[in-house]
């Protein structure tokens, strides 16, 4: 197949989940990467994780699954954050737990594709590649033409011209474009490429549609895809369920 689906940032939003998937059978691709947190601050994580089971060919560990098993991941969450971490915490059974452990921190296929979940450049599990300068930095751990990854919630592509890790690379170095729909992004021949897929369950660039983006890697493109799907819906479940109002409330803003 020559098309990957690539999904970041479900965070136990079932209706974004279900609506972007519904639209990857539409488009007829079967291949998905995960890039992580499909729990979190939604209320619908089992059901999350038991629809991606068996159907991902590379699934990497997010922050959100991180802290379910180390405390100090979870010293970093603000308040709401934590509030909605150990409610999961109470809905995951032993098996969806085990799953998680399992899932590893980095997919590295160097010299042509790297996933993780925040950062390359270990030994960091929080670091958010968000602009040219954070970018810069996370190229040092970038051994391949692509590397895929998520955590900002923001769908972004980065490239830089240079083909080695051990390059110094400053802001001026790296060329940052934000991705649109019906807007495909055109890898470059030469260098090395960051791209961010947004967030399937709360994306937190001024759109409350769902996003992900196919790859094709053999084209050389990366297609940014926004989905409808019934918020109004998902943020019933979530004041249903007893989670902060806060969580709900930004699904409608994309913020």
């Amino acid at each position: 197949m020559a098309q990957i689906a690539i999904i970041s940032d479900i965070h136990g939003n079932l209706p974004a989940l279900s609506a972007v998937m519904d639209d990857m059978e539409r488009a007829g691709v079967h291949e998905i990467i995960c890039l992580g947190d499909v729990i979190g601050y939604g209320c619908q994580p089992e059901a999350c994780l038991e629809r991606l089971a068996g159907r991902c060919m590379v699934s990497v560990r997010g922050n959100h699954e991180d802290a379910l098993f180390d405390a100090t991941v979870a010293e970093d969450f603000n308040s709401v954050a934590r509030t909605a971490l150990e409610w999961t915490r109470k809905r995951l059974s032993a098996d969806h737990l085990r799953g998680i452990a399992q899932t590893r921190l980095v997919f590295d296929r160097s010299p042509y594709l790297i996933c993780v979940h925040d950062t390359p450049v270990p030994p960091s599990t929080t670091g958010y590649v968000g602009d040219p300068l954070t970018a810069g930095l996370a190229f040092r751990g970038v051994d391949a033409r692509v590397c895929l990854v998520g955590h900002t919630h923001v769908p972004m592509a980065f490239h830089t011209e240079s083909d080695r890790c051990e390059d110094r690379l400053g802001p001026c170095d790296v060329e940052a474009t934000i991705l649109h729909e019906d807007e495909p992004y055109r890898l470059r021949s030469l260098g090395r490429h960051i791209l961010n897929p947004g967030s399937v369950g709360q994306p937190r660039d001024g759109d409350p549609r769902a996003s992900y983006a196919m790859l094709d890697l053999k084209e050389g493109t990366f297609e940014l895809r926004r989905i409808e799907y019934d918020v109004a819906e998902a943020q019933r479940q979530m004041r249903r369920a007893g989670l902060p109002d806060l969580l709900a409330y930004r699904l409608a803003l994309g913020a």
